[in-house]
């Protein structure tokens, strides 16, 4: 069974990685039209890695607790 926390928390991940990518050009730690720094392409590939995983993993939890519903709604 999937809870509530556990959702949440994939949320607060994805939110985390969409944060990662966004950092270097909301602070301006990245100028921009520039070379990407390396600090630049490993938040850029840490944070979108840790944004997709997450995405997908919300949505495979989503629907196994959907299929969990319906299962129990076809014996009851």
């Amino acid at each position: 069974m999937v809870s509530r926390l556990a959702m949440g928390g994939l949320v607060a991940l994805f939110l985390a990685g969409a944060w990662l990518v966004a950092a270097p050009f909301a602070l301006r730690f990245q100028p921009a039209g520039e070379v990407w720094t390396g600090a630049t392409r490993m938040d850029m590939a840490l944070g979108g890695t840790l944004a997709a995983v997450s995405f997908a993993a919300f949505f495979v939890a989503l629907g196994g607790r959907i299929r969990e519903m319906y299962a129990e709604g076809c014996r009851g």
